[in-house]
């Protein structure tokens, strides 16, 4: 029997990459039965994301689980996880088991596991986290936010608060709950600075510890600040389960898409400085997410989701006629993280157009390019140009990304990367 865990999502955090290991570990072990710790509703949309596939797992129980996840670097947090991860070490060891996969970790979940394992029961249960933005805290000497899309700013706040009355009632909630906000986030900030990620992987380590990146440069970078063969690390890129592909847009004019989390901050300045552009063609944006902010007072924006969370069916939907997917991550991030963003786009086949950073620049290969790499916003704004003036001409070099991007499809397809899966599950007697 397998077993998986996820201790940290809900919604549709991390369904498509989650729901990829689970589908990974099937072919890994297609004679083992898979049971599966998680919140209920989580399960439901990993159940979805496996049907939109058209992949069907044999043989896959559910538990459900409860923790809440924002209010983990707590006292209440660590009991309530040490008392989580023990009816689980439990109900493992009923099962003749005594290893878990866990789907994602933070410091505060090695610390409650590990403190479990000093107990004679636990100690030879074996753990394989999944490594995700929690690995970029090891660069910094002193606790540093994780990085939050920047918002922009409001020229004039009576206008917006005209045209969107409900925004009253919220903005008051906020300005009397703001004071509890702040205790409670310096309160949590002292357990964040106690608890550091790499400080949590390296005490009490042992070779029943395993750990998996999702990308080779952030296994590279990582090893920069820690020794990654001490640690057990293995790469395992990001295993999504790859859509079929659509079809080629048949567009008279480019639309782009930010397709799932973006940076409404940079949006803004792209599109201001986008719109001092003498256009004459016309051309579309649209927003596939939940976030439109700062994008109100710009022509050629379409909103997907306005304001709500959109379902996968209705994302890929929203997708079928765009041309290039556009990411504005610049090159502070994604060194130690992997954006899934980039892997929605091989999945769905649209080329890409983005900021210089670790992420995008790996998978985004000079000798096998599946879209346009820009070194600074302006140079950015300058290819939107060019690309909307010049659609006709553009046509050819995106087909031969979306060729590409066929080839790296492949290469990362999850049953192609076995063996490094059942490594990183596979612990010394």
């Amino acid at each position: 029997m397998i077993i998986v865990c996820e201790p940290q999502c809900k919604g549709v955090s991390h369904e498509k990459i989650n729901s990829g290991f689970i589908y990974g570990l099937r072919f890994a072990y297609p004679n083992e039965k898979i049971t599966f710790f998680s919140d209920a509703s989580y399960f439901k949309n990993i159940k979805e994301i496996l049907k939109i596939g058209k992949t069907r797992i044999n043989n896959l129980s559910h538990f459900s689980i409860s923790f809440n996840a924002s209010k983990s670097f707590s006292i209440q947090g660590i009991f309530r996880y040490y008392f989580l991860f023990k009816k689980i070490f439990d109900k493992t060891l009923s099962f003749g088991e005594n290893k878990i996969f866990f789907l994602s970790t933070s410091p505060i979940i090695l610390f409650a596991i590990k403190k479990l394992k000093q107990q004679e029961k636990y100690k030879n249960i074996c753990c394989t986290f999944v490594l995700h933005g929690e690995l970029e805290d090891i660069a910094n000497k002193e606790y540093k936010k994780p990085y939050l899309p920047s918002i922009p700013k409001t020229k004039n706040v009576l206008a917006e608060l005209i045209k969107h009355p409900g925004i009253v009632l919220l903005l008051a909630r906020h300005i009397l709950s703001s004071p509890f906000e702040l205790l409670s986030s310096n309160y949590s900030l002292i357990f964040k600075k106690i608890f550091r990620t790499k400080k949590m992987m390296m005490w009490r380590h042992s070779e029943q510890y395993h750990y998996i990146s999702l990308s080779p440069h952030v296994t590279k970078n990582a090893n920069k600040y820690l020794n990654t063969k001490y640690l057990n690390f293995n790469t395992v890129i990001m295993p999504i389960i790859f859509s079929n592909p659509l079809p080629k847009p048949k567009n008279k004019y480019i639309k782009f898409a930010v397709f799932g989390y973006g940076d409404s901050g940079q949006m803004y300045k792209m599109l201001t400085k986008l719109s001092k552009k003498k256009i004459s063609k016309p051309f579309e944006i649209k927003i596939i997410s939940m976030d439109g902010r700062g994008t109100e007072e710009f022509q050629n924006i379409k909103h997907v989701g306005q304001g709500r969370v959109l379902t996968r069916k209705e994302m890929e939907k929203a997708a079928q006629d765009i041309d290039v997917f556009i990411n504005l991550y610049t090159k502070n991030y994604h060194s130690l993280g992997c954006s899934l963003s980039i892997f929605e786009a091989l999945s769905y086949l649209k080329p890409i157009l983005h900021l210089s950073n670790p992420g995008y620049n790996y998978f985004n290969k000079p000798e096998k390019p599946i879209g346009y790499r820009c070194k600074n916003l302006d140079d950015f704004v300058d290819k939107m140009y060019d690309m909307i003036q010049n659609f006709s001409r553009h046509e050819k070099q995106l087909t031969i990304f979306r060729k590409n991007m066929l080839g790296y499809r492949k290469e990362y397809n999850i049953k192609n990367n076995l063996l490094k899966l059942k490594k990183s599950f596979t612990f010394e007697e």
